[in-house]
């Protein structure tokens, strides 16, 4: 919201007179009055030192008329410089722009304070905080390195560090690059384990440790676990604990509590547009599609520019059929977000649903030449851009057999991709016949 604040000022301007009484004396005297007059002199020039004024005078209008920019310039004085913002203030300014979820602006005015001092700690950290909870991973890893430089003995700047590359992790697996994301989250395990080693209490460290920890595979888990109860217990108010104990609880198919440590970290702070996100795909598991296409809406009222909410958005719409709108919400999503693997596969799909080959085949092309193999989760992708190339031309066949050939060597019984192989084998036969 705008506060819109109306000055008024007043200016009372009194004015008074004054009056001078000036009295005047008569002399009376008897039989006589006096008289003074003066002597009558002879009329003369006037004097040379007045000619000199004169002549003095015009010179001056003269040089005054032909520099008159000069002069002015000279005479009006520039106006008084605002005074330069310290490093304090922009750090005071950017804390009461995040209190009232002006993200952006907040992140701008961190980022200022460390121009003009970079030498204090405590403005990197809320920085690097408001960096990874609207997805910006590069930045916060960025900056979290200058502060682990700044002070290698401060926990919180080891945390930052580990928020920093969970962050980064999660950024590179929905680009499609699973390998780089598990380097950067054993990093996160890294940097977390050494702030605890500096500070035991330090809750946001234990719950960064715990966020890496779950993703990197089902046989860390239970460690995960142990990690997000600890953190929890340190600090049971605080957001990204709850939110790190949110994601390990849904990695293991806890949606129902995943959901209620969502909904508490949101109450703790209604503004991060990743609760909203991460509470959005926790109602779509639990078959609750309505609510979590309002969260996503919640997300984006938030932070009208984050993609991984269009991306979202258009995919609930998808599900239920809603294909034009999925394909407006996942359009803006590529456009904020080109290298998002995820939207690509998503608006590749409502384009397909809506019939549109042309468009949706390099959509679906980008997705599958990013991912490594074959899965349960995105085998839909690899059949649907089989059917696209089939559908859009049965000469297109030797590009779309391959692609039902690699669903089948990882799910023999995909129904999809035995109906699209069949389509082109009657198509080549047809053909030779």
């Amino acid at each position: 919201m705008t506060a819109l604040i109306a000055d008024a000022k007043i200016k009372n301007i009194s004015a008074g007179s004054r009056g001078r009484l000036f009295f005047c004396d008569t002399v009376l005297q008897v039989n006589m009055e006096i008289r003074r007059t003066p002597p009558k002199r002879p009329r003369g020039g006037p004097s040379c030192l007045l000619v000199i004024l004169v002549i003095a005078a015009l010179v001056a209008g003269v040089f005054v008329i032909s520099n008159a920019d000069t002069v002015r310039e000279t005479i009006i004085l520039p106006p008084t410089p605002e005074p330069t913002r310290s490093s304090a203030s922009y750090a005071a300014s950017a804390a009461l722009l995040e209190r009232d979820g002006e993200i952006g602006d907040a992140i701008e005015a961190y980022e200022q304070a460390i121009r003009l001092d970079g030498s204090r700690i405590e403005f990197y950290l809320p920085l690097i905080d408001l960096l990874i909870s609207t997805g910006k991973a590069e930045d916060a890893l960025n900056w979290s390195q200058q502060a682990v430089v700044l002070a290698p003995e401060n926990d919180q700047a080891w945390s930052a560090l580990a928020g920093a590359y969970l962050a980064q992790g999660n950024r590179l697996a929905e680009t499609g690059d699973p390998t780089n994301a598990d380097l950067a989250y054993a990093e996160a395990v890294r940097a977390a384990r050494s702030s605890t080693e500096l500070n035991q209490s330090n809750a946001k460290s234990w719950a960064y440790l715990a966020g890496a920890l779950s993703q990197l595979g089902t046989e860390q888990y239970a460690r995960a676990q142990e990690a997000a109860e600890i953190a929890l217990t340190i600090d049971p108010d605080n957001p990204i604990v709850r939110l790190n104990m949110a994601t390990v609880l849904e990695l293991q198919g806890f949606y129902p509590a995943a959901i209620e440590q969502y909904q508490l970290a949101l109450d703790q702070n209604p503004n991060m547009s990743e609760l909203h996100i991460g509470l959005a795909y926790n109602y779509y598991a639990t078959r609750d599609i309505p609510t979590a296409i309002l969260t996503f809406q919640d997300a984006l009222d938030i932070d009208p520019a984050n993609a991984a909410a269009y991306d979202g958005l258009g995919w609930m719409f998808f599900l239920i059929g809603e294909y034009p709108s999925a394909e407006e919400n996942l359009v803006k999503a590529v456009e904020l977000d080109p290298e998002m693997v995820r939207a690509h596969a998503h608006l590749g799909a409502a384009y397909y649903r809506n019939l549109n080959y042309d468009s949706a085949i390099p959509e679906l092309e980008m997705a599958v030449d990013q991912y490594d193999n074959v899965t349960v989760a995105n085998s839909t992708y690899f059949n649907m851009l089989g059917l696209a190339y089939y559908f859009k031309g049965e000469e297109n066949c030797d590009q779309a057999i391959p692609l039902f050939r690699q669903v089948l060597e990882t799910m023999p019984e995909d129904v999809n991709a035995l109906e699209g192989l069949e389509l082109c084998r009657a198509a080549v036969i047809e053909s030779d016949s």
